[in-house]
């Protein structure tokens, strides 16, 4: 690349992981005008720690797995590689009693169809590769029936369980290749045994800050009102505290508005329309008495039980009890707000829990995906055919998948390709 292109301006919305990424690495390569701009007053995204008694906890991003190298990378150029609280694990039935991940007399239909899984697995080795494009059919399908298809009857619920409790929906719903983008072979293996997650001490909200904290130009509630690509090959961004004028664009925040300052042709107006999101709260409570451990509660996390807890993170469990958990519900939209935080103070005295104290609830429009049939039309291939079109580029959640390393993966391979 020649050095004039490095002298472009180069504007980046949203101040998430996936933005602050693509100023990493835009940096990297040489780029020196890269402006960040952030509606909301912080940075981070769904990345949301908060302090509480001088420890940190998560109201957003959970924790990152042994698989995350770019991850880990960027954790070790800002000096990062504390090692966190451990994350302890167990399972419980709907009455808040623990139980065992896979019944008893599962046990050995489990043990032959895990054996089959990594021959099963490298038929879609292009899922290690950035995006989703040109997924094979067996893919487009929800991923029940594609487990069903391939005799995974006992790994379909291990799957649910790591898959659903994180907001990203029911396995009866959403395609194949988002779930096995998530839990490849390697990363269900992290959660199946016993491996120390990352966990950040400081808050994952931490990495993000320091990253962001290299941008010269990061600009807090500064709001996008409109975008446009001007005769002179510039783009205007129209923002609630000024126009500026930048000679590229990466759009890293939700693509849903993204037609509202963005004037798409009707075609793209179409495309965007596919998109889906699940919306997941994740509540802070305050309780003594329950279990001092994370747990899972697997009869909690079918679709017809949307509203109810379907699992809590014990955070520093290892490093002295503390009377503050995190706990993950999908929002049920014929339930009122009271009436599932009853629901959720209701499982935690099943739990043994006393002295219960609602403390805060984050509500999040989470895991931005499509649905099958939108698979198989070509989502991903016409949404590559957006990218660089009057000079504005797309990266985010939904071009990968929404974990801090899909996220860090994708906005790299975006710079690559295109700066």
């Amino acid at each position: 690349m020649d050095n004039m292109k490095r002298e472009d301006k180069i504007c980046i919305i949203g101040a998430g992981i996936s933005g602050v990424s693509a100023a990493y690495h835009l940096a990297k390569k040489g780029y020196t005008h890269i402006t960040i701009l952030e509606k909301s007053d912080r940075v981070g995204g769904k990345c949301f720690s908060i302090e509480y008694k001088g420890k940190t906890y998560e109201m957003g991003a959970l924790f990152g797995l042994p698989s995350y190298a770019h991850t880990k990378k960027l954790m070790m150029e800002f000096d990062l590689m504390d090692e966190g609280p451990l994350l302890e694990r167990g399972f419980f039935n709907i009455n808040g009693r623990q139980t065992s991940q896979i019944p008893l007399d599962q046990v050995q239909a489990f043990t032959q169809e895990f054996k089959r899984l990594p021959e099963i697995s490298k038929r879609y080795e292009q899922l290690n590769e950035p995006g989703l494009l040109h997924l094979p059919e067996d893919l487009c399908q929800p991923f029940s029936l594609w487990c069903d298809e391939n005799e995974l009857f006992v790994i379909k619920q291990v799957y649910m369980h790591y898959f659903s409790t994180f907001g990203f929906g029911s396995i009866y719903d959403v395609p194949a290749a988002y779930v096995l983008k998530f839990l490849s072979f390697d990363n269900l293996l992290s959660f199946i045994e016993v491996t120390h997650m990352i966990t950040w001490p400081k808050g994952v909200t931490e990495l993000i800050r320091r990253i962001a904290d290299q941008v010269e130009d990061l600009r807090l509630t500064c709001e996008v009102i409109h975008m446009d690509y001007e005769p002179n090959g510039k783009v205007r961004v129209e923002t609630n505290q000024s126009a500026l004028y930048f000679d590229r664009v990466i759009y890293t925040a939700s693509l849903q508005h993204i037609s509202e300052i963005v004037d798409l042709p009707a075609a793209d107006q179409r495309v965007l329309e596919h998109i889906t999101y699940e919306r997941f709260r994740v509540y802070a409570y305050r309780v003594e008495g329950i279990p001092e451990l994370s747990g899972y509660i697997p009869g909690n996390m079918y679709p017809e039980s949307k509203g109810q807890m379907m699992a809590w993170y014990y955070r520093w469990a290892d490093m002295g009890t503390t009377d503050l958990i995190t706990i993950y519900v999908v929002e049920n939209e014929d339930m009122t707000d009271l009436e599932m935080r009853e629901a959720v103070e209701t499982k935690l005295r099943d739990l043994g829990g006393t002295n219960i104290r609602f403390y805060m609830m984050k509500r999040w429009e989470h895991f931005p995906h499509v649905e099958s049939a939108a698979l198989r039309e070509g989502f991903y291939e016409q949404l590559d055919l957006m990218q660089g079109r009057d000079q504005i580029y797309y990266a985010g959640e939904i071009m990968n998948f929404p974990t801090l390393e899909n996220c860090i993966v994708y906005s790299k391979y975006l710079v690559d390709r295109f700066f």
